[in-house]
């Protein structure tokens, strides 16, 4: 069996789907190649869905959205971050936890997560996830 750096490293080889999924040069879905590619699609894919929201898996997804707009519970975002990586995710791990909110727009916050895997924990990747409160 290929190991993971192997499998990076190997053109032909998929690792996963991407998120949102769609259609790429003919495929049904589009697909991801490295183990950190398809890391920043499954950590974005389970901190944006709520528990409770996908059917026949009722405990996936985080609390996240739910604290987001707690004004002043940076802690809250982290936590729920963390617990829902630690039990849906855990090769990734959470380094850094970032909550900006827009000084023009009050309604919108900014989450910046730096994360390492399991595979390669020297090497950090980041995403980024936008909200905007509709009240």
């Amino acid at each position: 069996m290929a190991g993971q750096l192997e499998n990076d490293l190997n053109p032909n080889t998929y690792i996963g789907l991407s998120f949102p999924l769609g259609r790429d040069n003919g495929r049904l879905f589009s697909r991801t190649k490295t183990l950190k590619e398809q890391a920043r699609h499954n950590l974005r894919n389970l901190l944006l869905t709520n528990l409770g929201e996908r059917p026949g898996q009722p405990e996936f997804g985080s609390r996240l959205l739910e604290q987001v707009f707690e004004f002043g519970e940076q802690e809250g975002i982290e936590e729920a971050i963390n617990v829902a990586v630690e039990k849906w995710l855990p090769y990734i791990s959470i380094d850094e936890v970032v909550v900006n909110s827009d000084y023009r727009n009050p309604n919108k916050v900014n989450v910046e997560i730096k994360f390492s895997v399991s595979t390669s924990p020297e090497s950090t990747e980041a995403i980024e996830l936008d909200f905007t409160s509709n009240t």
